[in-house]
């Protein structure tokens, strides 16, 4: 919803970003300038002064989008309002609709349909590092202090019985255990 709201913005204010021949040009130009045959300068001068021109119109013209709150389906387990499905800067979060006086927000987190190795309890979700790496961890945590960067399968190795998990390199997906050196053929 919110890509698309940006794309409709973009292409009315800016439709020369958005154009074919623009962007062919730009690319022609900075492959000069990396050969040496454009000056860098007078590259981005001659795009930047136009642009920063339509971006302040923009900005004088352009209303501001709401985008309105979606419901969870569940409340609050601090205060018992309904929460809702916000988006914020990483995308995203479930939030109280008591705010600013209820500030409980939780993470969306991704089930994978895999019980937790460890605790044998809780289920293994994707989650994402501040640097937008994925990784797996259980949805218990704190108290399962469960994490992998493979993503695991939910079979257990039957050389050692540890958990098996899903190796992903550029040419291949690859099932390994997280313990021993059993691997199983490529798939």
């Amino acid at each position: 919803e919110l890509g698309e709201i940006v794309n409709e913005l973009i292409t009315e204010y800016f439709p020369e970003i958005v154009d074919v021949k623009f962007t062919a040009d730009m690319e022609e130009r900075l492959d000069e300038i990396e050969e040496g045959k454009q000056d860098w300068v007078k590259v981005i001068d001659d795009f930047f002064k136009p642009f920063n021109e339509k971006v302040e119109i923009a900005e004088a013209e352009m209303e501001e989008v709401e985008i309105k709150d979606e419901p969870a389906g569940f409340d609050c387990e601090k205060c018992g309002n309904p929460m809702v499905i916000k988006i914020g800067r990483y995308g995203k979060f479930y939030a109280c609709s008591n705010f600013p006086d209820c500030r409980n927000t939780k993470a969306i987190l991704k089930k994978i349909g895999v019980t937790c190795p460890t605790c044998k309890k809780g289920e293994v979700v994707e989650r994402k590092t501040k640097k937008n790496r994925i990784f797996y961890g259980c949805d218990l945590y704190p108290e399962c202090e469960f994490t992998s960067w493979d993503k695991p399968i939910g079979r257990d190795c039957p050389k050692c019985d540890h958990y098996l998990i899903e190796k992903r390199t550029r040419s291949k997906v690859q099932v390994k255990c997280s313990n021993c050196d059993y691997t199983e053929d490529e798939q």
